[in-house]
């Protein structure tokens, strides 16, 4: 059985850790749409590496990376 609300408390877990470690609030709130695309590839690049390798933490982690990204996304398409 899928948990999809665990899955998106984790996937506002890390995107609020994304902005804590690696944010810049004034660049954020203007990142393009593009901009978001562009480092959910990059994310996208990790998680398919750690497929290749078969590493299910490191797949889990790459997901949620991605996820956290897409999130950012969808915000900035709001406005």
């Amino acid at each position: 059985m899928m948990d999809g609300q665990e899955f998106l408390k984790k996937t506002l877990l890390q995107a609020e850790l994304n902005r804590l470690r690696h944010g810049n609030p004034e660049a954020d709130a203007v990142r393009l749409p593009v901009d978001w695309g562009l480092i959910a590839g990059e994310h996208f690049g990790h998680l398919l590496a750690a497929l290749r390798n078969q590493d299910k933490d490191a797949i889990e982690k790459e997901v949620l990376h991605v996820s956290a990204v897409l999130l950012e996304l969808h915000d900035a398409l709001k406005k």
